[in-house]
């Protein structure tokens, strides 16, 4: 009996550690829910201690930073489709496809976002599922049980709010009512999931808003920067370690998520609360190029670790390999440049740290690259860990609720730290919606915001001049707003056909 329950164990946690490796390579006629039923065990041999739940929500964070997500693909959607980074020709593959919205229902090659959320949903709701029969020993162990819960409830949230705003119109456009994600708050059978229609925007929007506030109370609240900087362990898992999302890391999501729904008092008090109350800090001018070589800088929030032999669950180390050769000029793999208007920008103050991430390339290459991502604690630049939160972006949301509920002082506050650490000369002025939004595309380049900023709040993107070639080579629009059918991916064609109540986004054919 005891051999059994070992067996039944290591059967669940073995298809949520190495089950995102095998959606990879489900054939075309598979679809996005597929997933072994959970009843295939019982939740009381799921886990046999917290250790086992500990690797299993470990198995969840290995799908975020794989290269079909956080390896690339997704910053990729926040800047190929801007204005401040393109392909350095009009051969780059995937890079030139999605930056000159070359993508159809048909297009499946690289589209692997849809999937990978689900597929992370998915393993979230098994842990979700089995979470009340993991066996405690003791209140450590109870805190830990506890804030395993939070950390699969703020994943989901996460993933929810990736599929939305990838494959939704932005919520402020028709105050949510246009199709959003096929909302998950439980394991499915393929015969349940046949039945599960897409939920609207504003539905998605508050699933994701009830997930991260039941997550809250649960997940460890780190108060001191060591606490927050702990090297991570997945051989326990414990509260509160690098590379997990905590409690700061689930009301910093909650804050970018108010912010995209325009709910400007919701979205200043959690970036105030962060701001105010978390142990971290804005990394000072003098530190800032050193950062980006650091894992667990004193601005991180979360960060995907990537590259450290057992704690990848890979020795092949190679999470972030598409995602660097993207973003780094190194032996000419470097397909990704700023455009000539983001240059100019820079130009604007030459004492600008932020600008010193530019390096001229030689005669032979004739380019100017961006060098935000050397690489992480001295391995090379195939190895960057994905910063998918840092403080920097709390007072920049803190800035732009506060200018839009009316409270002008902190807004001003609030930028002029950011302004500040990019250059202590900077002047303390009275900000405008457009001087945030310049400082977002000055901090945040390669970071994946530039096309969602611009598009949650209805403004328009103009790339012409300069190195664009997108008009030319693939007759893409040279301007565009949230109007584009396109700034919406599509579902893919053979996913509608094994689920026909998945209703496609408008303007695309099938």
């Amino acid at each position: 009996m005891k051999t059994q329950k070992i067996l039944n164990m290591k059967n669940l946690i073995n298809r949520l550690v190495i089950g995102a490796v095998a959606l990879l390579l489900l054939p075309s006629c598979s679809g996005f829910l597929d997933t072994v039923p959970s009843n295939a065990t019982s939740k009381e041999t799921a886990f046999l201690t917290i250790r086992d739940a500990g690797l299993a929500i470990n198995g969840v964070y290995w799908g975020l930073k794989r290269d079909d997500y956080y390896g690339g693909p997704m910053q990729m959607m926040g800047d190929n489709r801007g204005d401040d980074l393109q392909p350095r020709n009009s051969s780059s593959g995937f890079s030139s496809d999605l930056y000159a919205f070359r993508y159809t229902s048909e297009n499946l090659t690289n589209w692997g976002i849809w999937n990978r959320c689900y597929n992370t949903i998915m393993k979230v709701n098994e842990i979700l599922w089995a979470w009340e029969a993991i066996p405690v020993v003791g209140a450590n162990e109870t805190a830990q049980k506890n804030d395993i819960k939070g950390q699969a409830l703020a994943l989901r949230a996460f993933s929810h709010f990736d599929v939305v705003r990838s494959y939704g119109y932005p919520f402020l456009k028709d105050n949510g009512q246009s199709l959003g994600a096929v909302l998950l708050d439980r394991t499915v059978t393929p015969a349940e999931a046949l039945e599960i229609p897409r939920s609207t925007v504003s539905e998605t929007y508050a699933f994701i808003l009830a997930d991260i506030q039941e997550a809250l109370p649960l997940l460890f609240k780190p108060s001191t920067l060591t606490e927050a900087q702990a090297v991570a362990n997945p051989a326990q898992d414990l509260p509160g370690k690098r590379g997990k999302v905590n409690y700061w890391g689930a009301k910093m999501l909650q804050a970018r998520v108010y912010l995209y729904m325009g709910q400007w008092e919701n979205a200043y008090n959690a970036a105030r609360e962060v701001i105010a109350e978390s142990p971290y800090r804005l990394a000072s001018n003098s530190d800032y190029l050193t950062y980006w070589q650091t894992q667990g800088g004193s601005e991180t929030i979360f960060e995907l670790l990537v590259g450290i032999g057992a704690e990848d669950m890979d020795s092949n180390n190679n999470y972030s390999a598409l995602y660097a050769q993207l973003w780094h000029a190194s032996n000419g793999r470097g397909t990704l440049i700023p455009t000539q208007d983001w240059l100019d920008l820079m130009d604007e103050d030459p004492d600008d740290v932020r600008g010193k991430v530019i390096s001229v390339g030689d005669g032979a290459s004739g380019s100017t690259w961006l060098r935000k991502f050397p690489g992480t604690d001295g391995r090379d630049f195939s190895h960057n860990d994905p910063r998918i939160f840092r403080l920097a972006e709390t007072y920049l949301i803190a800035a732009e609720a506060a200018l839009a509920s009316g409270r002008q002082a902190e807004a001003d506050t609030y930028l002029d730290a950011i302004r500040k650490r990019a250059n202590p000369e900077n002047p303390t002025i009275t900000c405008t919606l457009d001087d945030i939004l310049k400082e977002r595309r000055k901090e945040f380049i390669g970071e994946g915001h530039r096309f969602f900023d611009m598009m949650r709040l209805g403004k328009t993107i103009t790339r012409k001049g300069g190195f664009h070639f997108a008009t030319e080579i693939y007759e893409a629009p040279e301007s565009y707003d949230w109007n584009y059918y396109k700034v919406v991916l599509p579902i893919s064609r053979s996913t509608r056909l094994i689920y026909p109540l998945l209703a496609q986004n408008p303007g695309y054919t099938n």
